[in-house]
């Protein structure tokens, strides 16, 4: 009698392990189909005719090997009503030197520096984001954020700033790809990784905004209360997502004309750092989030692992019930290739100026995705404990969402 309770318990045990994960792998393969098949045709779609004055700011520090390209990139908008604020920690940064430079070499473009200096209550982004804010005025309409690691095509500003004349719509929001700079294993899964989050974008109820290329009219970046959740955050993009539709109840509107691209070249080490941190800001600044794909996580690699042990052991025991775990795997496996498939897809059309590159880690799109599964769950679970990161050399420990304590640096 005890035998077949636990038997039977272990049966709807693993029926409702490998059923819902096999219904969250359909859901991600069709969300990820949608993406591949809508986003394109949202590119083709006209954009506004009106172009009020935008102040683009773009916190940076040092100069990488694509930092000239990127600068040169946001002075080159098709938008013909706007101004650039570089925002930087200290006047002795070699890209100071760079901006002077393109100032001189490019006098009719409208473009600042402002010198922020250290931080000592906030992350030093938001932190040179708010001096540079101040360097604003009531003539600049719209208010644009742009990572300087971040390459924005010539339609970049206009489609951003486009949906803004819509008043339904509080925020507009970008995303980054990484575009692969070699086939290392670990900067493939990166990849892979990051371009599976961006196909979550879209529907309003999903859409969060991303701090490197997001925008919002200057008056609501006062009025929603961005201004004062940034006096002692660390996230920018997760504070104004909150202020934006908790406070203010309006919606962020996700472009995917501003998908930029930015160079990736991460080995193990850089990729455990870059991944647990980014969930580790998630987990104190959206928890909800964060448990949310640590669960799915979870289950897809419980049910992808245990299907293919059931088999072998229902096979060995002769049992004709083989069959049903190893089509659980398979239908598993199949529905994570689907969608990476299509997740590529989406890049190379996208993203058709980098196709080569992205070709390099085609395999961990499609074959490679439980390999791809497995790391983001490490990477989940390694966020859990802690709040301290280090970010560019900096360490805070994030206290909540609004509060940072600045430890180093």
């Amino acid at each position: 009698m005890i035998q077949l309770f636990f038997a039977h318990w272990y049966t709807v045990f693993f029926a409702l392990l490998w059923g819902t994960a096999l219904l969250i792998a359909a859901w991600a393969a069709r969300v990820a189909q949608f993406f591949n098949l809508r986003m394109p045709r949202v590119v083709e779609q006209p954009l506004a005719t009106k172009f009020p004055m935008v102040a683009v700011i773009a916190p940076i520090k040092g100069v990488d090997t694509n930092t000239q390209e990127n600068i040169a990139a946001l002075l080159n908008q098709d938008y013909p009503n706007y101004r650039v604020i570089f925002a930087v920690e200290s006047a002795d940064d070699p890209v100071c030197a760079l901006i002077g430079a393109v100032q001189a070499n490019k006098p009719s473009k409208h473009i600042e520096l402002v010198v922020a200096g250290p931080t000592i209550s906030r992350g030093q982004k938001v932190h040179n984001q708010l001096a540079a804010v101040e360097s604003t005025t009531s003539d600049d309409i719209f208010l644009a954020f742009m990572d300087a690691d971040a390459h924005p095509a010539p339609n970049w500003l206009h489609a951003l700033v486009s949906m803004l004349n819509s008043h339904h719509i509080g925020a507009t929001t970008g995303y980054r790809f990484y575009v692969p700079s070699n086939a290392h294993p670990a900067n493939a899964i990166i990849c892979v990784l990051n371009a599976m989050v961006g196909t979550l974008l879209g529907p309003y109820r999903r859409t969060v905004a991303w701090g490197g290329s997001m925008a919002i009219r200057r008056r609501d970046f006062f009025g929603f209360g961005v201004h004062d959740a940034w006096q002692g955050a660390l996230s920018d993009d997760y504070v104004l997502t909150w202020c934006v539709k908790k406070n203010a109840h309006t919606k962020i509107h996700f472009v995917p004309q501003c998908i930029v691209a930015s160079q990736a070249a991460f080995d193990w080490p850089k990729a455990w750092e870059f991944a647990v941190r980014q969930y580790r800001i998630t987990r104190v600044c959206a928890g909800r989030l964060w448990l949310t794909g640590l669960t799915g996580a979870a289950l897809y690699i419980s049910a992808l692992v245990s299907a293919p042990i059931a088999a072998i052991v229902l096979a060995v025991m002769g049992s004709r019930w083989c069959l049903i775990p190893m089509v659980v795997f398979l239908g598993l496996y199949g529905l994570s290739i689907f969608r990476g498939w299509k997740v590529l897809q989406a890049a190379r059309r996208l993203l058709p100026d980098h196709t080569a590159a992205i070709n390099q880690v085609e395999f961990w799109f499609t074959w490679g995705m439980p390999a791809v599964h497995g790391a983001n769950a490490l990477f989940l679970i390694g966020a859990a404990f802690g709040r301290i990161i280090t970010w560019r050399g900096i360490r805070y420990e994030m206290k909540s969402r609004t509060e940072t304590t600045v430890l180093s640096g």
